[in-house]
């Protein structure tokens, strides 16, 4: 199972980080246990697992040999993400969408110190 947005009619806000922990907070609510579904297990589900969910997890979803070069780049010296005790909750519960401050897609830079690279 995947995580992701697919445009304004599913999200406002087009914020995978959001769709992360809504995701996450969710479950625990349904099933009335903090432990269900650890904050790793909701990162693997909104990159592997997105990617297998779309048939392209051999290029894309993990940054391994042979596969695009997709990557974000969180700026954790922010005071909402310090201290980081878990990088892995604080990627869930914590990061923004606009705490990224750089984008690479394909090994190309897209974005860079939060200013795009087509401006």
């Amino acid at each position: 199972m995947g995580i992701g947005t697919d445009g304004p009619a599913s999200n406002n806000v087009l914020d995978m980080f959001e769709s992360m922990k809504v995701a996450a907070l969710l479950q625990k609510v349904y099933y009335m246990d903090s432990t269900v579904l650890p904050a790793q297990s909701v990162v693997k589900m909104a990159t592997i697992d997105g990617a297998r969910a779309l048939g392209l997890e051999r290029s894309v979803g993990s940054l391994e040999v042979g596969k695009k070069a997709d990557v974000i780049l969180v700026d954790f010296r922010k005071p909402h993400l310090t201290p980081v005790h878990d990088f892995y909750a604080n990627m869930v519960y914590s990061v923004r969408g606009s705490d990224v401050e750089t984008v690479i897609v394909d090994g190309k830079i897209l974005m860079e110190g939060r200013r795009s690279e087509n401006a």
